[in-house]
């Protein structure tokens, strides 16, 4: 039945998806497609598990709540990637071409935009001063994916989602770790 839904669900696209990317694909220029490798390479999951470190210093309780953020993130990610089998834009169409190698197989949801987003929710509660600055950046991470060929703007959707969740658990399992200490 899984198998089913996401057959009909996410392997077809919807017109909107496909024209976006498109239409994107189209804008590329050298100098901007230097700037979109850069802001996806912000994004991969070394950026944010040396935050996460560095954040151990500077405030311990916080830190544990971007921890577990973003590990929930990361273990959701896969088995949702793996319920869905959503392929990547590049492989299902040959108008659509990519510009960098996959982290992995599956297109849904956006690996590198939920996890910008998880520390988006995450500074809008801890380090709010911060939070404007992440909300673009993430934005950026999000759209550099889509130009780049390697997500469908609703993988991004789903990525801005599934951060905010993977932050609210993450929040509600360190406010339990701290009241049994």
């Amino acid at each position: 039945m899984i198998k089913t839904i996401s057959y009909y669900s996410f392997n077809k696209l919807t017109s909107f998806d496909k024209d976006l990317i498109v239409s994107l694909s189209k804008l590329r220029m050298n100098r901007l497609t230097l700037l979109m490798k850069l802001f996806t390479r912000i994004g991969d999951g070394y950026v944010w598990g040396a935050l996460c470190l560095v954040m151990f210093i500077i405030n311990g309780n916080a830190a544990l709540v971007l921890t577990l953020g973003s590990v929930i993130q990361i273990t959701l990610q896969q088995i949702i990637k793996h319920i869905f089998c959503r392929k990547r834009p590049f492989v299902e169409h040959d108008d659509i071409l990519y510009l960098l190698a996959p982290p992995d197989k599956f297109s849904f949801p956006s690996g590198h935009t939920a996890g910008a987003f998880v520390i988006v929710f995450f500074l809008y509660s801890f380090f709010p001063m911060f939070f404007g600055l992440m909300l673009i950046l993430a934005c950026l991470i999000g759209i550099s994916r889509v130009y780049l060929g390697l997500h469908y703007p609703s993988d991004i959707l789903g990525g801005i989602v599934l951060g905010y969740m993977s932050y609210k658990i993450g929040f509600a399992a360190s406010t339990l770790i701290f009241h049994f200490i």
